[in-house]
């Protein structure tokens, strides 16, 4: 085998020919490259902290409709316990007004009952006494009836 110039201008001008292509074709291919990579890897990053983010408010969201519903069940408690406190002051006074209604009535019924038995009671002694006078007649003396035996017999029998 023969070396000749031949092959050393080959050599020489392909390695002039990478050196030019480095400079004109590679290094500018290999900028861009490294500038989709860049932008790429920025667009990786502001995703994920846009999920993050996004997260970060679903977590508050969440938190905070669990505080309303927290919230809103201790407002529905509070109304309710109200509302049966309410209701009970209510039936007490209710059933205190008709206690005191229901007492006059009683009381009012038994002082009735006891005028009606005391005019009853002198009744039925005048009464008594005049047929007693009118079958036995005017000179005949009698022991005539006084209310306090008429009442007994009214309480024995009623």
């Amino acid at each position: 085998m023969e070396f000749n110039a031949t092959l050393l201008i080959s050599s020489i001008s392909f390695i002039i020919f990478v050196i030019i292509m480095n400079q004109i074709l590679y290094k500018p291919i290999l900028a861009i490259m490294q500038e989709r990579k860049d932008y790429i890897d920025n667009n990786k990053s502001a995703v994920e902290e846009h999920k993050k983010h996004a997260k970060e408010l679903i977590d508050d969201k969440d938190k905070k409709i669990t505080e309303a519903n927290k919230k809103s069940r201790d407002i529905v408690a509070a109304k309710t316990e109200a509302l049966k406190e309410e209701e009970s002051r209510m039936l007490s006074n209710t059933r205190a007004d008709m206690g005191a209604y229901f007492n006059n009535r009683k009381q009012s019924i038994a002082e009735e009952k006891d005028n009606t038995v005391n005019n009853l009671a002198f009744n039925v002694a005048d009464i008594a006494n005049n047929i007693t006078t009118k079958l036995v007649g005017y000179g005949v003396e009698f022991t005539p009836l006084e209310e306090n035996e008429v009442k007994e017999v009214i309480r024995k029998n009623a």
